[in-house]
C-alpha cells in the first residue's frame, strides 16, 4: 500500500497524487498565514471547538449541485473499496457539502441524490440590482473580512430571488423535520448583516433543515434563511471549504470539487497545508475527466448523474490513499 506523508498529501489527477499549490508553495503558505492566525472558533461566533473525539474529520467543500454529486460519487467509491468515511469523528459541511454532509450522517444520500437527479433544472435564480453589484466589488476589495462578507450579505438581502419557503423546499431533500444526527456534524454559515462567520451543531433548538437551507443560500442567487431570528446567507463566503474548522484533528479529509478562494488563505490547498502541523491530511480535487463532467455551470442538474460516476470511479482508485489515511 502506498504511503501517504505523513504531513499533507493532495490528489488533483493531474501532476501526481503530492502536487503542490500552483501559486504558493506549501512552506511559503503556512508561513504566510500561521502567524496571524486565530485560534479556531474565534472567527465563528460563540462557537467553540470540540475537545473530545479528534480523531477523523470529514470536510465537505461547496459546489453547487455538481458538487454535490461529485462529493457523492467519491464517498460511494470510496465505499466501493472498503473505505467508509462516513464513520468521521466530525464532518464539517459548507454549502453543497452542507447538504452531503447532512445526508451522510442521516444516511440518506442515497435517496436525496436520486431525487436531485430525477428533478429539472434549477432556473429559479436571483438577480442582482446595480448597487448590490457595487457591494460585491468593494467586497473584494477590502481588508476587513467580516466587513467584506457583511457588505456581500446586505446585498443579497435585496436582491431579487425565489421565496424562502420556496428555497426550503427544493433544498430539503429530505430533511425536513429530520433531528440532527447524534454523531458531529458542523454547518457553516454567514450572518447577512454582520459578515459575522457562524457554525450550526444542532444547540440552540436550530432545525437542521434550515442550517443547511441557509449554507447553501449563495448570495444574490438564492434567498436568505432566517435562523433563531438572524438571517443568514452561504458558509462559502468565508472560505469554500472552512477547513480549518477541523485543526485539532489526526487525520483529516478535503473534498474539494472547485478548489477556489477570493484570497489566498481561503484556497483549500492553503488551509490543508496549514493542519499539517498537527495533523496528517488529504485533498481531494476534480481530475481533468471529473471537471469535464461537471461542466461550466455548478447548478446544472443535468451533468449529476455523469459527474457522481466519474467521481465514483476516482474515488476508487484513491481508496487505497484514503484507507491508508483513515486507519491512521
Amino acid at each position: 500500500m502506498e504511503r501517504i506523508d505523513p504531513r499533507v498529501s493532495v490528489d488533483d489527477g493531474t501532476a501526481g497524487d503530492d502536487a503542490e499549490p500552483d501559486a504558493v508553495s506549501p512552506a511559503e503558505a503556512v508561513d504566510e498565514i500561521a502567524p496571524d492566525t486565530p485560534p479556531v472558533g474565534a472567527d465563528f461566533g460563540p462557537w467553540q471547538p470540540p475537545e473530545t473525539d479528534l480523531g477523523t474529520a470529514l470536510v465537505l467543500a461547496g459546489g453547487g449541485v455538481t458538487g454535490i454529486a461529485w462529493e457523492s460519487g467519491i464517498v460511494l467509491g470510496l465505499r466501493d473499496e472498503g473505505v467508509d468515511v462516513r464513520d468521521a469523528d466530525t464532518v464539517i459541511g459548507t454549502s453543497a457539502g452542507a447538504m452531503v454532509g447532512a445526508h451522510l450522517r442521516l444516511g440518506t444520500d442515497d435517496e436525496a441524490f436520486a431525487r436531485m437527479r430525477d428533478s429539472g433544472p434549477i432556473t429559479d435564480v436571483g438577480r442582482l440590482g446595480p448597487a448590490d453589484a457595487g457591494r460585491y466589488l468593494r467586497a473584494q476589495l477590502t481588508r476587513d473580512a467580516r466587513g467584506g462578507r457583511a457588505l456581500v450579505g446586505r446585498a443579497a438581502l435585496t436582491a431579487t430571488t425565489t421565496t424562502e419557503e420556496a428555497w426550503l423546499e427544493t433544498v430539503g431533500f429530505g430533511l425536513v423535520g429530520k433531528e440532527w444526527p447524534r454523531r458531529r456534524l458542523l454547518i457553516t454559515g454567514v450572518d447577512a448583516e454582520t459578515g459575522t462567520s457562524v457554525v450550526f451543531d444542532g444547540s440552540r433548538g436550530v432545525a437542521l433543515d434550515r442550517a443547511v437551507a441557509a449554507s447553501c443560500a449563495v448570495p444574490g442567487v438564492f434567498p436568505a434563511v432566517e435562523v433563531a431570528g438572524r438571517r443568514y446567507v452561504d458558509g462559502g463566503l468565508r472560505s469554500i471549504a472552512n477547513a480549518d474548522l477541523a485543526a485539532g484533528h489526526e487525520r483529516v479529509l478535503v473534498l474539494a470539487p472547485y478548489p477556489v478562494g477570493a484570497k489566498v488563505e481561503e484556497l483549500p490547498r492553503v488551509q490543508t497545508w496549514a493542519l499539517r502541523r498537527g495533523a496528517r491530511s488529504h485533498l481531494v480535487v476534480p481530475d481533468a475527466r471529473d471537471a469535464w463532467a461537471m461542466g461550466a455551470n455548478p447548478l446544472d442538474t443535468t451533468r449529476a448523474e455523469t459527474t457522481l460516476e466519474r467521481a465514483r470511479e476516482h474515488g476508487r482508485r484513491i481508496a487505497a490513499r484514503v484507507g491508508d489515511l483513515w486507519a491512521g
